[in-house]
């Protein structure tokens, strides 16, 4: 080994002295040279393998009870023969043994990294942090596990980024996904038991194609900046059947999992009766808080699905022509590049289009809307086929098919935005609900008398009063407490609603009222000694075009209406009547307006108020953020990864949505990728017609 290897830098070298072994006795003739005098004596040795820099010769009991030298490591204890076999085992130790203990420096030249504040540091390649960083990545972007032993995705780093690389194995990345499932896990715990305030639960079931349901249930909680959060809690197996016996415990295990049984205030829920049934072992278990007003609610984009479906059967002959129509010219390439040189005649760009799903109402307004811009040139192909082949003129598109499709999506444009607005995750949708409620039943009423869209309206009306001629509290309470609406604007919110649909609300005011102050006086218990400081005022954001119906009613006449209403409500709640009977401005920061943040500056002045309020508008109306994790595991068990184990799935699952959660990414989300594949399959003309615009 050359003495200037790293192991031996600078002042490294501590053999400075000859050692003396004892070699074997010799022969001495005697001065008169007849005879041989044994003489014992010392041969001087020098040691001159570099492995001895890291060893010492010392005196030691042999295993034979005899004294004799060994070879004593410099840096642990064990220690080596001196006599026999040379250096090679003191060589391999060293190499072994001194990495350990000695710094090497590093001969390359350094490699720099910028921080985002604009400062510089010396980067040093870790494997650790390599692996930690790739498990990330594999969850994050749905990659298969065994993503790092790909010798092509090495190439790919040491070639192009960082020469240090090496392939990691699928078992170390499973374990590198595990230790960082368990770390993140704990973090939530933690966060999530030092909240001040109570936490909503969505939950939803669904079905893998590897034939194994799961269990999908999401937290949602206001974190110390007042901004909501959302975060997986648990993405567990569904080994039985649907029973609310079963529901209720898979539910109850991830909670315990967190320990936040007591601090859950809402859990919401699609419509099967099994959740309906699963919500009393709940209430047995006293979990709901806040007195229960607010634990159970059902899914409202759930109900605007049913409201929907039961119009889409009155119209479903004429909407099932567009649909063959376009499935047909869809079904064989020559004849779909026989219709885009038709739409070339027609000064049109050739396209492709995406039939719908019967199971979501959704893609058929979407198939309709992309559908409508080539309504001549799609009859006048599809009909000019049909002529030719001899078939009867009944299975024609006729111009009433596509006035029919052409009403119906403007129709459905107020049911489509309401179900994305009440889908959204980083702003309250509890204040919005009645809002979208306002705006459906005002369509309803617009195209009741429609010729062509009258039963499917009636339809609709009735499956729409089925659910909602009995006004949710949540709803009710999520605009009382917003400082431009209160319990005057709710009335009038109503009173609207039940003319356009013949629905009498005054007992239900009323009986909103007497739990408004039922409510306030259980958080008046909790909470009324807190007191805080002002904040800095709020930021805005747009709120709904239903406001253009709360600006016809005069403020003198509501600030009238609220102050009558609620001195007679009660005769407690102070801090409460003294919210409701502040004048109502319909006109104040109307376009622009941060609820959450409204709050947060004035909790100084509505101590206990707040606290109701942030838990309101903190409880999602909808299930959609559940099923948006299905989207994500539908490509994280995909036919090719079936295999996964089940608490394999959860590890991937949780830590992709934390990890969306930390950069305020979770909005995003796949109905956005499921709008493009309706709308950007435009052809490419440069690349073939049959290629597709991306």
């Amino acid at each position: 080994m050359d003495p200037t290897h790293p192991y031996f830098p600078d002042g490294l070298n501590m053999l400075n002295d000859d050692f003396d072994l004892s070699g074997p006795a010799e022969t001495v003739a005697g001065p008169s040279g007849s005879g041989a005098t044994p003489t014992s004596r010392t041969k001087s040795k020098r040691l001159t393998s570099d492995a001895w820099q890291c060893f010492d010769v010392v005196e030691m009991t042999l295993l034979d009870g005899t004294v004799g030298p060994r070879a004593k490591c410099k840096f642990c204890p064990k220690n080596y023969t001196t006599t026999k076999g040379g250096t090679g085992h003191l060589r391999r130790h060293m190499l072994k043994c001194m990495p350990k203990h000695v710094h090497v420096p590093n001969t390359t030249q350094t490699q720099l990294q910028r921080h985002p504040d604009g400062s510089v540091m010396t980067w040093y390649y870790g494997a650790a942090h390599a692996r930690e960083c790739l498990a990330r990545y594999i969850a994050q972007t749905d990659q298969p596990i065994n993503f790092g032993n790909c010798v092509f995705f090495q190439e790919f780093i040491t070639s192009a980024f960082c020469p240090q690389m090496q392939i990691v194995s699928r078992t170390t990345t499973r374990n590198d996904l595990i230790k960082m499932f368990k770390t993140q896990r704990d973090d939530l715990t933690a966060e999530l038991q030092h909240l001040t305030v109570s936490i909503a639960l969505t939950s939803d079931i669904w079905n893998a194609c590897s034939k194994q349901d799961y269990l999908c249930v999401t937290g949602h909680y206001l974190d110390s900046e007042c901004r909501i959060q959302k975060k997986i809690l648990g993405f567990r197996p569904m080994d039985f059947a649907h029973t609310a016996d079963n529901i209720f415990a898979v539910i109850l295990s991830v909670l315990e999992t967190y320990g936040i049984t007591h601090r859950i205030l809402s859990i919401t829920l699609d419509n099967a009766s099994a959740n309906t049934k699963s919500i009393a072992l709940f209430t047995e278990r006293n979990i709901p808080q806040a007195g229960g007003y607010f634990f159970h609610q059902r899914c409202a984009c759930h109900i605007i699905n049913l409201v929907v479906q039961s119009g889409l059967k009155e119209v479903s002959n004429r909407i099932e022509r567009i649909r063959d129509a376009i499935s047909w010219i869809g079904s064989s390439n020559p004849r779909f590049q026989e219709f885009g040189r038709h739409c070339t005649l027609n000064g049109l760009q050739p396209r492709r289009f995406q039939t719908d799903m019967p199971v979501r109402w959704n893609s058929t307004y979407l198939m309709l809307k992309n559908c409508l811009e080539y309504d001549t040139t799609i009859s006048g192909f599809y009909n000019m086929k049909l002529a030719e082949s001899g078939c009867p003129p009944a299975q024609s598109l006729t111009p009433d098919d596509w006035y029919v499709a052409k009403i119906f999506v403007e129709f459905l444009q107020v049911f489509y935005n309401a179900t994305v607005t009440l889908s959204r995750v980083y702003y309250p949708t509890s204040s919005q609900a009645i809002h979208q409620i306002v705006e459906m039943s005002d369509m309803l009423n617009t195209y009741r008398e429609d010729d062509l869209l009258g039963d499917a309206v009636v339809a609709m009306e009735t499956k729409f009063k089925k659910y909602w001629s009995e006004m949710p509290f949540l709803y009710a309470l999520g605009v009382i407490v917003d400082p431009r609406i209160k319990l005057a604007g709710l009335e009038y919110l109503l009173e609207f609603t039940g003319n356009k649909l013949s629905i009498d609300y005054s007992e239900q005011i009323t009986d909103i009222r007497n739990k408004l102050f039922e409510v306030f006086s259980i958080y008046e218990r909790r909470f009324g000694v807190i007191h805080t400081e002002p904040s800095p005022e709020p930021d805005t954001q747009p709120l709904p075009t239903s406001w253009s119906i709360l600006k016809r009613r005069k403020k003198d006449k509501l600030a009238s209406s609220s102050s009558s209403t609620t001195r007679s409500a009660a005769s407690s709640g102070a801090e409460l009547n003294r919210f409701l009977e502040a004048q109502f401005d319909a006109d104040e920061n109307t376009e622009n307006f941060d609820l959450l943040l409204w709050w947060k500056t004035y909790s100084y002045r509505y101590p206990v108020l707040s606290h109701l309020a942030r838990d309101i508008l903190v409880i999602p109306v909808s299930t959609v953020s559940s099923e948006q994790a299905f989207s994500t595991s539908g490509r994280i068990i995909e036919p090719r990864r079936n295999c996964l184990t089940p608490e394999m799935v959860e590890v991937l699952i949780c830590i992709r949505d934390w990890g969306h959660a930390r950069k305020r990414m979770q909005n995003e989300t796949v109905d956005e990728q499921f709008i493009q594949n309706f709308s950007n399959l435009y052809v490419d003309e440069g690349s073939g017609s049959n290629q597709v615009q991306n």
